[in-house]
């Protein structure tokens, strides 16, 4: 099975994420196709699945990014599965974004009044912490 890759590279200085316009294909084996087809979903579980895979980091190094050591990036899609919000969240992203992220945050709204750019400030702060536990570093 073949799937398709997207990434974001980090920028330690700016702090901030640029979109790898190129698309990344992996062969999966046949025990890593099943665990891929149970996992399949928008969760970091399955983020976190790839992150963990010898294979796919044995395929980063190899073939995505070689020669470049302690390249800093992150995976924003798996075929049509997008982890994009994790990078590119702005206080005026849409309100499926907000609802998510206020979901995994566990942040409650005091009142339907409370100004949006509070909320996407305190998303952000989540964010900061988040977007470190899902960058990946070629060493």
């Amino acid at each position: 099975m073949k799937i398709n890759f997207e990434f974001a590279v980090y920028n330690d200085k700016l702090d901030k994420f640029e979109l790898d316009e190129n698309i990344h294909q992996l062969e999966l084996s046949d025990e890593e196709s099943k665990k891929y087809e149970d996992l399949k979903s928008p969760d970091l579980d399955f983020y976190h699945w790839f992150k963990e895979s010898d294979s796919f980091v044995k395929y980063m190094n190899e073939e995505v990014y070689q020669d470049s050591e302690n390249k800093k990036f992150a995976i924003c899609d798996i075929d049509d599965i997008s982890f994009r919000r994790f990078y590119f969240f702005k206080v005026t992203s849409g309100d499926s974004h907000y609802e998510y992220f206020k979901k995994l945050f566990g942040i409650h709204e005091e009142s339907e009044w409370q100004d949006r750019e509070d909320v996407g400030e305190e998303i952000l702060q989540h964010l900061s912490t988040k977007r470190k536990e899902l960058i990946l570093e070629l060493g």
